[in-house]
């Protein structure tokens, strides 16, 4: 039999070829909010940390939102300022009698404590300032300074280490100098420093450590990010925006930062912990807000006089030192949990 004659075998199309795999099809919360951030959100509902961090978070948001319902304001022009049961030195413990400057009785007051008069539910410090009014008042204040100064940090380190990167050359030489002359000065001391300058101009008040906090803030996010942009701008996607001659900001804006953005989000999270700390200190300090303003970093520092004695005078330091580990631990653990569920290599110990 001849070659010519011999009959080819014709075989399938798909033969010795791997079966086709089938496509999953999107959910509903994939095709609204994209394939990632439904990854991300239910990562975060399933995570237990997160879980924890962010019923924390709402917690304080609640309360902030609420504040004059749970504690209304004696001067209503001017809610944030502590009112003040006289001028006496020693602080009063909880459950004393409120005398003066009585705060009107909110609604829940009577169902919950029977009586027809305020007291001191968690005393007073030194002053007289009342510590459950300032706490209350205090966590809009938290909340306001931590996500102000976190919004414009993160935003002037993105922008600086995103232009660095992308352009390269002397202009990132340019701001990583520039960026490392700042990251040369201690942080607090250059944030009182600056803080101190800002005060006799501005008056005190929340804006002079903002400013400070700012300033002295958004270096390493500017880092962090221009090294991710670096490993993802010579990438494949990029080059085809190039070709097709899409514009430098449209490059930059919609395919380099959006792909590079999730390492620095997961640091401004743990930050804003971080950042009420810093505002606190400062306050602490005396460089802030004014006297009787409601912040927890000043309500801690009336029990400075009494440190020698806080075996006595407990509550002074206690309950605002639990507001603010309770609100750093929140952010902390939604950083921990977003850098987890963001982390390639621990993908696949999280539920999908």
């Amino acid at each position: 039999m001849s070659v010519a004659s011999r009959s080819t075998p014709v075989l399938p199309e798909n033969a010795g070829m791997e079966p086709d795999i089938e496509l999953r099809k999107l959910s509903r919360m994939e095709r609204i909010l994209g394939p990632e951030f439904a990854r991300i959100l239910r990562g975060i509902v399933t995570n237990p940390l997160s879980v924890i961090g962010t019923s924390l978070i709402l917690f304080f948001v609640l309360v902030a939102i609420f504040a004059a319902q749970i504690t209304p304001p004696t001067n209503p022009s001017n809610p944030y300022i502590i009112p003040r049961d006289g001028f006496g030195t020693a602080p009063l413990p909880p459950g004393t009698s409120w005398l003066r400057q009585t705060p009107p009785l909110p609604f829940w007051w009577k169902a919950l404590t029977g009586k027809d008069k305020w007291f001191h539910i968690l005393g007073t410090t030194s002053g007289q300032w009342d510590i459950f009014y300032g706490l209350v008042w205090g966590t809009r204040t938290a909340i306001i300074v931590g996500v102000l100064i976190e919004g414009l940090t993160l935003l002037i380190g993105i922008i600086i280490g995103a232009v660095a990167s992308f352009y390269g050359g002397w202009v990132d030489e340019v701001l990583m100098r520039f960026t490392e002359i700042f990251m040369a000065f201690p942080f607090i001391m250059a944030a009182l420093t600056l803080s101190a300058i800002l005060t006799p101009i501005m008056g005190r008040g929340i804006w002079p450590p903002t400013i400070a906090l700012v300033v002295f803030g958004w270096m390493s996010y500017a880092r962090l990010i221009r090294g991710d942009i670096l490993s993802i701008r010579e990438r494949d996607f990029v080059t085809a925006a190039r070709v097709v001659e899409a514009s430098d900001s449209r490059i930059l804006f919609s395919h380099i930062i959006p792909n590079a953005i999730y390492p620095t989000l997961v640091l401004a999270s743990m930050d804003i912990g971080t950042i009420v700390i810093g505002f606190a200190a400062l306050s602490f300090l005396g460089i802030g807000t004014e006297v009787g303003y409601a912040d927890w970093g000043q309500l801690i520092s009336f029990a400075r006089n009494w440190i020698p004695v806080l075996s006595q005078y407990w509550w002074i330091v206690i309950y605002p030192g639990i507001a603010l580990i309770l609100f750093v631990l929140g952010w902390n653990l939604v950083g921990d949990a977003l850098r987890d569920i963001m982390d390639p290599k621990l993908r696949g110990q999280i539920r999908r």
